[in-house]
């Protein structure tokens, strides 16, 4: 049996053509790993790049962490921060004409040293009023912030607005607990 050169050359194609289809299926998964990894290091290599920025950075961010715990009031473990921030919005509010139908505290969350406070209360108030409430809020000597915003126009109240919002109380709490501060501080000078 004689091979005839059409026949050499349909074998030698058929094998070219399965070489091929057998490469594509071997090479096809890992020219797809291949560029996951390249995506992955391309990402890895910008998160890199941001983390070094933030540590030159280090500096200020340091600068804006003290002046941030220089603000945050320091209460006893044992006292109860709700009745100081309540008045402390009460009379901001009334200042800036701001009415608070309610104010509801939420509970206390610990957050390693740090602890917060959410108060949520419905508002109603003109423009300026709001303007000049969110100021006076920022000026205070506490940490203070105002979350989840709501603004939204009274029905038939000319140029009057309401909504709600979350005032955030940052503090710490630190030393001895009130009462017993109180029992020292109750103390004649000479007896321990």
């Amino acid at each position: 049996m004689k091979i005839t050169t059409r026949e050499m050359m349909l074998g030698w194609l058929a094998g070219f053509v399965i070489l091929m289809v057998l490469s594509f299926l071997f090479c096809a998964p890992k020219i797809r790993v291949w560029k996951e990894l390249s995506d992955k290091r391309e990402a890895v290599a910008r998160r890199i790049e941001v983390a070094e920025h933030l540590v030159a950075q280090r500096e200020q961010w340091n600068k804006r962490l003290q002046e941030v715990a220089q603000k945050l009031t320091k209460y006893p473990p044992d006292q109860d921060v709700v009745a100081d921030y309540l008045r402390i919005l009460e009379n901001i509010a009334k200042e800036n004409g701001v009415t608070l139908s309610q104010r509801r505290p939420q509970k206390e969350k610990k957050h390693n040293d740090l602890y917060e406070l959410a108060i949520d209360c419905p508002w109603e108030a003109d423009l300026g009023s709001l303007v000049h409430f969110l100021y006076a809020l920022e000026q205070q000597k506490v940490t203070m912030d105002i979350d989840d915003l709501n603004v939204s126009l009274v029905a038939g109240g000319k140029g009057k607005l309401k909504g709600t919002f979350a005032l955030i109380c940052l503090y710490t709490r630190s030393g001895t607990p009130a009462a017993e501060q109180k029992k020292k501080d109750a103390r004649p000078a000479g007896k321990k």
